[in-house]
């Protein structure tokens, strides 16, 4: 596995195993990870001087017992920053090295061309790659992405850092959550905090809910942002009215600035990530077989964990995938079975207390009507389901009939907060795991 991918790469595979994808993106993504050949040793360099002490207590006894099976007893380790302050290794190395320098110092994938998009993410993506350009005051400020575990808000972040990095200094913009925030501000560094940085991307600002003296310190490091036209960037799992306990003077100054919605990535976004996945690992795979894994993983990184499953399988096998392999893996992975439009039809009749069968039938009520149109909305926004498909399920309407509905239900969204508050209850129920 180690011959066929960058080290990095493999070794994530590896932790993968063992730790929680938020682990990982925590205190392994930000790593830049090196092999010296001639010296058979490990080269890992932190993003900055700051996330050294925090990495020694929070990944590196972690990262360092997948190092033995992965690459053998006689590989060494060197930990180094930026500015060459160096962190202990355990045995067999301690030795610090200069960091190599790198225009995407927040990992190598991470960039804004790599994030998938359609229409609904057509402004997200607009907005960063103007935030991401040098400017003499920051054009939104501070900025916040907000979306459902799985949109890409810690991709978009992480891009918005290298593109700021390249386009500053790489020692110029800090990345990193709640955790890191706290050890940078209160830690100095040859008497130089957090203030010495010209843009800043924190990550899951909801964590810092309910705990008011840390809010506060967020709330004056803000203001000095603001002030200073320092550019900020931040991601948050929901909207920020829905985390109540953040303070309202904490809410009021990001609401200041633009709120960004990334929406969670639809059928067509996941069959082009499938796509990508499997010419990047060299699967064979049907467009039939990629639709299943794209309609089982709604999470993207579910999504890249059972592609490199089935890059294994297809190794190891010597034989060409067949739909029984997707479905023992994805039934070994743990995923649960795939929302259908018959489950969704059967969440809006209970929701709206009407029979399933009335709504797919023909009937004209008000209340029936409406109740089917939304079906055919949350069918074509969950599942992607296409128009013909969406006619037959419905009792034969009109192609026609079924974009009308879909589109009124799109604009009730916008001009209706009950229909809003509606749709986005059914949304989570239809998309729950199935008993």
């Amino acid at each position: 596995m180690l011959n066929k991918m960058p080290i990095k790469d493999a070794l994530r595979v590896y932790l993968a195993r063992r730790y929680a994808e938020e682990e990982l993106c925590s205190w392994y993504d930000p790593l830049r990870i090196e092999m010296d050949q001639e010296e058979r040793c490990l080269v890992i360099t932190f993003p900055h001087p700051l996330f050294g002490p925090w990495f020694a207590r929070t990944g590196q006894a972690s990262l360092e017992s997948c190092l033995t099976p992965c690459l053998g007893k006689d590989v060494s380790i060197r930990y180094s920053s930026r500015q060459q302050q160096a962190v202990p290794a355990a045995p067999p190395s301690s030795v610090t090295v200069p960091g190599a320098r790198t225009n995407k110092p927040f990992g190598e994938h991470f960039t804004l061309d790599r994030f998938l998009i359609n229409k609904k993410n057509f402004f997200p993506l607009a907005v960063a790659r103007e935030v991401s350009q040098p400017q003499q005051a920051p054009p939104y400020n501070p900025l916040v992405y907000y979306g459902k575990s799985g949109s890409g808000k810690t991709h978009m972040l992480r891009a918005i850092a290298n593109g700021l990095s390249a386009a500053y200094h790489r020692d110029a913009v800090f990345y990193g959550n709640r955790e890191q925030f706290l050890l940078a501000s209160e830690q100095q560094e040859n008497g130089v905090g957090i203030e010495k940085y010209q843009a800043y991307c924190l990550d899951d600002i909801h964590l810092f809910a309910n705990n008011f003296p840390v809010q506060e310190k967020l709330l004056v490091f803000l203001d000095a942002c603001l002030y200073g036209k320092k550019q900020f960037v931040c991601g948050c799992s929901g909207p920020l009215v829905s985390h109540r306990g953040l303070s309202e003077s904490l809410r009021s100054r990001l609401e200041l600035g633009l709120i960004v919605e990334l929406k969670s990535p639809d059928i067509d976004v996941r069959m082009r990530f499938a796509q990508a996945q499997c010419e990047l690992h060299g699967i064979h795979l049907a467009r039939e077989h990629m639709l299943l894994l794209a309609q089982r993983c709604e999470h993207l990184r579910y999504l890249s964990g059972a592609l490199l499953k089935m890059a294994a399988y297809a190794k190891l096998t010597q034989r060409a995938i067949e739909r029984q392999d997707v479905e023992q893996i994805l039934k070994n992975a743990g995923e649960h079975s795939p929302v259908t439009p018959q489950d969704i039809i059967r969440r809006v009749a209970e929701y709206f207390s009407l029979p399933p069968e009335e709504i797919t039938g023909s009937k004209r009520k008000p209340a029936l009507v409406f109740a089917r149109q939304t079906a055919m909305y949350l069918c074509r926004e969950i599942l992607g389901t296409s128009y013909p498909v969406l006619g037959q399920i419905f009792e034969g309407k009109d192609h026609s009939t079924v974009i009308y509905s879909i589109k009124k239900i799109e604009k009730y969204i916008l001009t209706h907060k009950s229909v809003h508050t509606d749709i986005t209850e059914l949304t989570h129920l239809c998309t729950q795991k199935n008993d």
